[in-house]
Parts: structure tokens; sequence; C-alpha cells
């Protein structure tokens, strides 16, 4: 039998409709009949039928009773809602499709059981009581939600259940009849909305306190750009309350005009185009002057419309002061605060640009302190940085307005002057800068006097370039330099264009001079030392040449300025003493002393930078003589009064490690330069030599003569011997013979050799020896 003759037969029986006001019927069984009339099944087949004529239906009268089953069995047969009614026991009297298959059977094998035959205990005893307490007061429940949890599942599933009492056509409860659907996809959903909702709640809170947290400001603008949000942040840095922003525009607050125009033009645009867009601003807000870097953030509406704008300003003001001050570390000198190379540079190229060069008005003076490295080496760095800053302040005060005073590096200083009337007025700055120098400094609890020279270049054209004004200002320096000489004041000198081709040719001498002393193109000449009481060879001095491969032979007054700035001088003079002890020890060899009274003098000049710049000095020049056996005795080390009187403190150690090793010293050009009888009395000196300029002046200027007749008689008291330098004529031997000099050397005797012409004149006429020789690897 089919499901739906089975709700047709079961409907023969039932009573009729639950609503209404037909009394019952005598054939109609009681509420308690569970048993389906089988004779029914026609009458069911007769209207449901296949062979049923739809006409013939439509046209047969139908009875009320037939009626109520036909609309019973389809309510049940397909209504998607579970429908059932129940005895007053709570069993099933009958259900629809729908709930049968819920528990997964048929209508009919459901009739007289019960919730607890499908559903868990827990259910069924919670439907049990529902029931018990509809048939008690006579009250129907509506949309109670049931979880349900079936037998052998773990669904979690929940129906909303209606329930009434079931009443018979007299009125009574004979059970209860309920309707149930099934709610589970509803119940999911609501509760995936309320996890969202939670999290939208959560992420919002968690925003809010972002916003109202962050550093950043936030502000929205609506259409009219009126102020719709502020946070705490952008309420803060404007010094404003909630209220005094809301509904106003950035203009009623009453901001600059500069700012208000690139913001609302910024604002206005965003709101035409939709798109996002960043700007920097600078602004006085609460009377400070801040960077704000703004992102505008259009906001749409569902149709894609901007409804208003979000702007999130990043205050940059701390973070571009700090890059301000890098940026102005990068073009300054960090210890005198001036203008550094970087920013000298780019100033000119700029003057230069902007037509200062054609109009002949733009120069650029070179600006060197002379003899400053003598403040480091006797006062220490401190003491020389403290006299940099110290000239740098009254450099600063001593130019013109709108002059550019820059350290180009060391003791160097240069100023860029635009808008110069020529010679005159670039000369007439010159001399300020001088004169700010003439007055003596304190530095390191001391009083100091510093020269300058300068160099001035003058722009000459659109063809001007920085290179060339600086190189041409620091060419014009050296040549003042070299003017200036021994004179206490500083001088000028502008740039000509022989002073550039000189400078072409130096720096051709410096890589020539490089390439020297890496393929050793020097070599030594010996000018013999005689001694004036018989005319005996006693010593030489080593005279070094450079046998240059375009030049020919070169003499040091032509090479060794530049060795000395460069300070190749340091490797070149390390050469010549092991190229004369070397030699010197092939003439000890070839010519062996006797008793050791007979040992040749050889001496080897240093100069200041090998004093002053080679640290290895001593230990080297031990080695060298310990190498070729050359007895300490035979080594003079010659030094100029100059070098003496600008040695360091560890020149004037080197120098008492020499002399206390058995290596004698003496002092060349004694009077020509800062005469100092504490010299001798702070170095060990073993030999005064006269400088050839006193010795032309005897017998034709008392002022040279004195000087000589005063130098001999010095030396002698301090135990000191006394060499003569150019002796050319017998009038002057027989003379310094009469001084009491010592020794003498000069064209007199010999021109200088080379080493294979004095060892014949040492075989041939060598006599007996003295302590004391001169030598000089400077000729």
């Amino acid at each position: 039998m089919t499901s739906a003759a089975r709700h047709q037969a079961g409907a023969d029986h039932r009573g009729g409709p639950q609503t209404g006001e037909r009394p019952a019927r005598a054939e109609e069984p009681g509420p308690d009949a569970v048993a389906a009339d089988s004779e029914a099944e026609p009458a069911a087949d007769s209207v449901t039928g296949p062979a049923a004529d739809p006409d013939d239906v439509a046209d047969r009268p139908i009875d009320e009773a037939e009626l109520d089953r036909i609309c019973l069995h389809n309510l049940l047969s397909a209504c998607a809602d579970m429908i059932y009614f129940k005895d007053r026991r709570s069993r099933f009297l009958r259900v629809s499709d729908s709930a049968a298959a819920f528990t997964g059977t048929e209508p009919s094998a459901m009739i007289g059981k019960t919730v607890r035959d499908y559903f868990t205990s827990e259910h069924a005893a919670a439907a049990f009581a529902t029931e018990r307490e509809i048939m008690a007061t006579g009250r129907a429940v509506h949309d109670v939600e049931e979880p349900h949890l079936r037998f052998h599942t773990d669904a979690d599933e929940t129906l909303s259940a209606s329930k009434q009492p079931l009443r018979d056509f007299d009125g009574r409860i004979i059970g209860t009849f309920g309707i149930s659907r099934d709610i589970t996809a509803r119940k999911v959903a609501e509760r995936q909305l309320i996890t969202r909702t939670a999290e939208l709640d959560r992420l919002g809170r968690e925003l809010k306190t972002l916003i109202d947290t962050s550093p950043d400001l936030m502000t929205r603008y609506d259409r009219q750009l009126r102020c719709t949000y502020a946070n705490p942040a952008a309420r803060a840095i404007a010094g404003l309350t909630e209220a005094d922003m809301l509904g106003r525009t950035t203009r009623e607050r009453g901001y600059a005009e500069e700012f208000l125009g690139g913001w609302e033009e910024t604002l206005r645009e965003v709101l035409a185009t939709g798109q996002c867009t960043e700007r920097e601003f600078g602004v006085t807000v609460n009377k400070e002057f801040r960077y704000l870097h703004t992102r505008f953030v259009p906001e749409l509406d569902a149709d894609g419309s901007v409804t208003s704008i979000l702007a999130v300003s990043r205050d940059l003001t701390e973070r571009r002061r700090i890059e301000e001050a890098l940026a102005e570390q990068a073009v300054r000198d960090p210890l005198t605060g001036l203008a550094n190379r970087t920013l000298l540079v780019s100033r000119i190229a700029q003057a230069i640009e902007l037509g200062g060069a054609e109009r002949g008005g733009l120069a650029v003076l070179f600006l060197d302190l002379d003899r400053f490295k003598l403040v480091n080496d006797s006062l220490g760095h401190a003491a020389g940085d403290e006299l940099l800053v110290a000239v740098a302040d009254r450099l600063r005060l001593a130019v013109r307005r709108g002059d550019l005073v820059a350290r180009f590096g060391g003791d160097e200083f240069v100023v860029l002057c635009e808008e110069v009337q020529g010679y005159a007025e670039a000369a007439a700055i010159a001399e300020r800068l001088i004169e700010s120098l003439v007055r003596p400094f304190r530095c390191a609890g001391q009083a100091m006097h510093v020269r300058a020279s300068v160099g001035i270049a003058l722009a000459d054209g659109p063809a001007t370039t920085v290179d060339a004004l600086l190189r041409d200002a620091d060419a014009a320096m050296y040549q003042a330099k070299a003017k200036a000489g021994g004179a206490v004041a500083g001088g000028y000198r502008f740039f000509e264009p022989a002073t550039h081709e000189a400078a072409v040719q130096r720096m051709n001498l410096e890589q020539d001079l490089r390439r020297a002393v890496d393929e050793n193109e020097f070599v030594l000449v010996y000018q013999p030392i005689v001694d004036l009481s018989d005319g005996q060879l006693v010593g030489a001095e080593a005279l070094i040449r450079w046998r240059h491969p375009e030049r020919g032979l070169l003499t040091p007054a032509e090479f060794l300025e530049v060795a000395e700035e460069t300070h190749l001088i340091v490797p070149i003079g390390r050469w010549v003493l092991a190229e004369a002890c070397r030699q010197l020890a092939a003439w000890n060899a070839a010519h062996p002393a006797g008793d050791g009274a007979d040992l040749l003098t050889l001496a080897v000049n240093l100069s200041n930078r090998q004093l002053s710049h080679d640290p290895d000095l001593v230990p080297a020049i031990t080695k060298t003589l310990a190498r070729h056996g050359v007895p300490p005795g035979q080594i003079c080390l010659e030094v100029t009064e100059t070098a003496v009187h600008e040695a360091s403190v560890s020149a004037r150690s080197a120098l008492a490690a020499f002399s206390a090793a058995g290596i004698m010293i003496a002092l060349d050009d004694y009077g020509t330069g800062y005469s100092s009888l504490g010299h001798l009395r702070d170095i060990p000196v073993d030999a005064l030599k006269i400088d050839r300029t006193f010795v032309d002046g005897l017998m034709r200027d008392r002022g040279d003569e004195a000087i000589v007749v005063a130098v001999i008689t010095l030396a002698h008291a301090l135990g000191m011997h006394v060499i003569a330098e150019g002796v050319g004529s017998k009038q002057q031997q027989e003379r310094l013979r009469d001084l009491g000099c010592d020794f003498a050397q000069g064209h007199l005797f010999a021109a200088a050799l080379s080493a294979e012409e004095f060892g014949k004149l040492l075989h041939g006429e060598v006599g007996a020896g003295t302590e004391v020789g001169a030598g000089s690897v400077r000729g």
C-alpha cells in the first residue's frame, strides 16, 4: 500500500477537522482509535488513482467527510513542515511524510509510538513535559526551539515547534498536535552572524583604540570640506576640542593662505577624481611650525561616488629636523662649522651657472696657514684644532656679507666672493683676511702668531670651471708662499698663466720623481772635506743627483722641494744613507785603517720631513750601519737649523738617540735660520757649519766676517768643530785658517766627484783622520 493510500485509508476513521462547528457524526471513530479501516482504500483509489478522469472527478460531488479526508491527506503528505498528532499519552496518531522522513521511517510505522523511540531521552523528556503542560492548561505554545539529537548522529539540529491542544468536536482535549520546522541552517547562520558581529565589534573596538592612540593625525571631510571627524592626535596637535573642529572647514580655523591653497586644492581633486593622493605640507599649527605628510583617501558610497575624504597625516617635523641637521653636517666642517669642500664646490658651480663668471665678478681666495705644522708638533693636535677654530672665527668676520668661507682641508681655507669689482676689491679682501690674523692667538695657554699666504683666482669668462678656479687659486697661493719666504707677515698673489704652467711642470716633476724612486734613477757624488791646518782629506759630503731620462743630470735644488712636500724625501733619504754606507764600507775595505785614527768621515743630511714623518728612522739607520759594517763614528747626520727649530719632541729624541749610538750631529746653515743658543744646548751638536753666504763676504763685508768669527768662537767654546762651506779662493782658505776654522769644503779643493773618482783621490792623498766631516743630500 502506498504512503498516500495509507493516509487516505486512515482518513476514513479520523475525526473531522479540528476547527469548525460541525457536530460529530455517529459513524466517526473516537480519538483513541488507531486502526485504519481497510474499506477506505477503494474510495482513496477512486479519487487519486491513475485511472480517474479529471473531468469525472471535478464533476463528481464530494461530501464533507470525503473532503476532510482529502485535505488531511494532502496536508500530511505534501507539507514540508513536520506535522504530527498525539494522544494524551503522547503517542503518535497521525504524522506527515516529512516528519517520518526526518525520523528515517514510514508514517504508518510511527503510529502508536512516541518520540522516545526516535530521539534521545533528553529531548523526549522535554517534549513530554511541554505536551503535558499544554493538555493541562489548554494553552498553545509557539516557536519553541527544540535542540534535537537523533540517535546515531552527531549533527547539531534545531527544530522550531508550535504545539496546541487536540480537541474533539465537543471541545475536550484528547491530545496534542504540532508543527515543527527544521531551522538548523538558520541557527547556524545566526551563530555565524553573531560570531561575525562579535568579531566586527572586536575589530571596531581595536580600530577605535588604534585610531585614538595613533600618533598619526586622522580627520574626515565631507563634500563641503567640513571636518566631520578628528582623532585625539589631530585635536591635540591643533590645540582644539572636538567641538571646535567638527562642522568647520580648515579655512575657518585660520591657517595661512599658503597652506590652505594646497590643502583645499588637494581635497577638491580627490572629490573630483576619487583617487588617493599624497602631499607634504609645511604649516604653523598651534604656534609651532610642522611638516606633515598627508595621504588623502576617498570614501565611496554604494554607487561609487565620493561621499567624504579621510586625511591621514604623519608629523615629520622631528624627522625633517634630523634630516636637515644631517644634510647640514654633510656640507659643514665638523671642527670649525665652516662650509666644507662639498658645499664650496656646489656654491662655486651655482655662481658660475648664474652668470657670475661672465660678468667677471667672481673670485676665489685660497688661504694656507704657514708653518701650522709646528703648532701640532710642539703643542699637540688639540691645540692645533683650537687654533683652526679661532682662525675660522676671524675669517668669518673679515669677509664681506654674503661671502662664503670654507675649510678646504687641514690648514687650508677658501673664500668665495661674488660681485667683486675687479682686482682692487679682491686684493682688499685678501688684505683683510691677512690682517685679521695678525693679532696673536691664545691657544693651549700660550700666545702664538699665525701667518697666512693667499692665492687669488678671478673668473675670466663663461668657460670658467670650478676645478680651474680652485686649481688656479691654489697655484697662486703657493707662489705667494714662495715669495714670502722667511718674512714675518703673510702675503697674497693673483694667479697668472705662468703660474699655471709652473704648477703643471711641478705636477709632472712629482710624477717623474715617483718613477725615479721606483726605478732607482739616483746617484751619489762626493765633495771632499779637508783639514785647514794641513790640507789633508778627512771626509766627504755625500750629494745626491738624479739621472732624469729626458732632462739629464739634475741637482737637488731642482727636485728636493717637491720631494719634501710629497714626503718622497723619506724613501729617498733612506736610499741615500744605504748607498753612502755601502760605498763607505767599500772604501774601508779597499783602504783599511791603521790604528783607527785615520777613518774617513761621511755625512748624510736629514730633512725635517725625515725627522718628523719617519717613525722608524732610528732603527732603520742603526740597522743600515750594522748591515754594511760601518762604525757609527764614521757617519755624521747633518740637520739644518730650521729643522731643529721646528723639530717635534719625537724628532729631538731621535737626535739624542743617534748621539748616544756614537753617530755625530752637525748643524748646517747656522746663522741663516732661527739661530738660537738654546738649540745648541738642547740637542747634541758635534759641529757647526758656516754657510757659504758668510764665507763669500769674508774680507768684503765686516758683518759677514763678524758672524764667522762669532760662530767659530761659540763652537770652540762649546767644544764643537767648525766646517766652512763654499770655499772658492786661497784668500778665503787662509782667512778661515787664521780665524781658527777647523775644516772646509768647496771648489778650491775639489768639485763633487763620482764614487770612482773619489776612490782614486782617496788612494793617493788620504792623510791623518779626524772626527768631523759634513755631508748633505742637498748639494
